[in-house]
């Protein structure tokens, strides 16, 4: 029998902002199964600003293109406001990524649903 003790992400509050809707539905389906609390998706900069200013958030999943441009705004707001962030992208630098956004999980696209979650979990712990 499964328990909320046994949830990696239970009770934690996370941010998703992916801007292909069957990514992020998926996202987040495999994140509320850990007992994550998710909000979004945010399609666009604008949606996951709104969010990450509005909302007590534990750690953010973020696309690095969105709709209307990069996420790096609302990362930086989330980053202020003490969220963990995981980069979960198909962006190709990601040497930029690692070396600007030290502190941050960088997952590729696709990865194992297991691996969204252990950098999540990891990302909502710092």
């Amino acid at each position: 029998m499964e328990t909320a003790s046994n949830k990696l992400l239970y009770g934690r509050r996370v941010l998703v902002a992916e801007d292909n809707p069957f990514v992020a539905l998926d996202i987040m389906k495999t994140l509320r199964e850990a007992g994550a609390e998710t909000f979004g998706p945010a399609m666009s900069l604008a949606r996951a600003l709104e969010l990450a200013t509005a909302e007590d958030l534990d750690c953010a999943v973020l696309d690095v293109k969105l709709r209307d441009g990069s996420v790096f705004p609302a990362a930086s707001v989330l980053r202020q406001r003490g969220a963990g962030l995981v980069f979960y992208t198909a962006y190709q630098d990601l040497e930029s990524l690692e070396r600007d956004w030290p502190a941050a999980q960088v997952l590729l696209k696709p990865a194992a649903p297991s691996l969204l979650v252990q950098a999540v979990g990891a990302a909502c712990r710092r």
